[in-house]
Formats: structure tokens, C-alpha cells, sequence
């Protein structure tokens, strides 16, 4: 059952960006003008610990379009279907509510990497700035995905709870793409260390450090990666375990 209903929501997928594939073209050029403005605003930008390297900015840019992708959409499309009463139907399948947000999670991260890694091609294209990738990068890439599950779920649990959080999903993406095109692996020990602890952080800075070259404590990045997928995973498990029972119990699934 778990493998038919993850293999429908591939297809319902599917037919969405083939039904509406100019409004999904349209999308990634917007997603590629907005970096193309920052890259030419970018050379005002001459000092601090943003902007100095190109493949950096790239990076960080090509990394906030998965975040976009996956937990804003997955968090907008969890307020439409509550909005709309397809919510309450989803609920009534004989699939669990856990394993239904998990197929969802996994199909957004799926097609958002394809549509990030179309957007980061087109990026180095158009800069001329060609960066060359390594099978060490592999490991910040798998602690990332674990992230954006728990992410996910703390979306999913807030349009739950709150019903209405486009406000709040439209602050925390730009919030989120200035910290992502911060390269906070040149700061100081305190302000890296504190950092870190943000959701994809350390991963961000690893992959950063591994496409540029330079030097880095493997085992410094590779525990606080660690801690950090772990910690936002189980933190966004939790929550929407708590959450989840709250609105079933309340019968508060639909809008207000």
C-alpha cells in the first residue's frame, strides 16, 4: 500500500508540471532572474563574510530554490488541500496521515532536486563560473535531505495548527536566503559554532569549503552536520506527532 500511494503521488506530480509546464518554466526563469540580480548587485559587495565567492553564492542560492521547493511548497499546497476540504478526504484513506506526509516529502525533494539542479546549470552557465563537484560532497547532500524531512513536518505541523502561514512561509524563505548566502565558515569559533545549530547550516559550509578547495576539519563539520539532520528531524517528528493527534481529537482539520 505504502509503495502504490508513493508511486501516486509521483504521478499526481507528474501531471501537475505537464498540465501547467509554462506557469513551472516560468517559475524556475523567475528563480534564476532573482540570482542573476544579486550577482550584479553583488560587486557593490566588496567586504564582511557575504558574497566573495561566486561558487559560493551559487551554492547557497541553489540550495535556498530546494528549500523553496520543498518545504514552502509542501507547507502551500498542505493549506490548499485544507482550504479546499481535500485535507479531511486524505485523511480518510486507509493510509496513515504519517505515511501519507512522508510520501509527500519525499516526492517534493525528489522533483525539487531536479528542478534545483536545472536551476544550478543554468546558473553556471550564465555567470561562466563552472563548478566542478566531488564525490565527497555526497555527505553534506545526504544530511541535507534528512533536514528538509524535519523541516517538512514542522511546516506541515504549523499549517495544521494555524491554518493560515503564507506570511510567515514568505519571511522565513528570504530570512533563510540571506543565512544561506552567508558563508559563515569564515566567522569567528562563537558565531560559527551558534550558526551551525540552524537548520542545513554546517552542510551548506561543508559544500561550500569542498567545491572551493579549501582546508577543513572533516570531523568539526561532519558532527555538527550530524547532530544537526538528527536534531531538526526528530524535533519535526515529535511536533507533528503531537500536533497530528491534537487536530485529529479536536476535529480541527479544515479552516476555521
Amino acid at each position: 500500500m505504502k509503495m502504490v500511494a508513493l508511486k501516486a503521488e509521483f504521478q499526481r506530480e507528474l501531471i501537475i508540471y505537464r498540465r501547467y509546464l509554462f506557469s513551472s518554466l516560468s517559475d524556475l526563469a523567475l528563480t534564476i532572474l532573482m540570482f542573476m540580480g544579486i550577482f550584479w548587485g553583488s560587486n557593490s559587495i566588496s567586504k564582511g563574510i557575504i558574497g566573495q565567492s561566486l561558487s559560493a553564492l551559487i551554492i547557497g542560492f541553489t540550495l535556498w530554490t530546494t528549500i523553496q521547493n520543498t518545504v514552502s511548497m509542501l507547507g502551500s499546497n498542505t493549506m490548499n488541500n485544507a482550504k479546499s476540504g481535500i485535507l479531511q478526504q486524505l485523511y480518510l484513506m486507509p493510509i496513515s496521515s504519517e505515511k501519507l506526509f512522508f510520501n509527500r516529502s519525499m516526492v517534493n525533494i525528489t522533483i525539487s532536486l531536479g528542478q534545483s539542479i536545472i536551476v544550478c546549470l543554468a546558473l553556471m552557465l550564465f555567470t561562466g563560473q563552472w563548478i566542478n563537484f566531488t564525490i565527497r560532497i555526497i555527505w553534506p547532500i545526504i544530511f541535507s535531505l534528512v533536514t528538509l524531512f524535519g523541516l517538512g513536518y514542522l511546516i506541515i505541523s504549523l499549517v495544521l495548527k494555524f491554518k493560515r502561514i503564507g506570511s510567515f512561509l514568505a519571511i522565513c524563505q528570504y530570512l533563510y536566503l540571506g543565512i544561506l548566502l552567508t558563508q559563515f565558515e569564515k566567522a569567528g569559533v562563537l558565531i560559527k559554532d551558534m550558526a551551525n545549530l540552524l537548520p542545513l547550516v554546517p552542510m551548506v559550509s561543508w559544500m561550500r569549503m569542498i567545491i572551493s578547495g579549501s582546508a577543513y576539519n572533516f570531523k568539526y563539520y561532519l558532527s555538527f552536520s550530524a547532530f544537526n539532520s538528527i536534531f531538526w528531524l526528530l524535533l519535526g517528528l515529535f511536533i507533528f506527532e503531537k500536533v497530528n493527534k491534537a487536530v485529529k481529537k479536536q476535529g480541527s482539520l479544515s479552516f476555521y
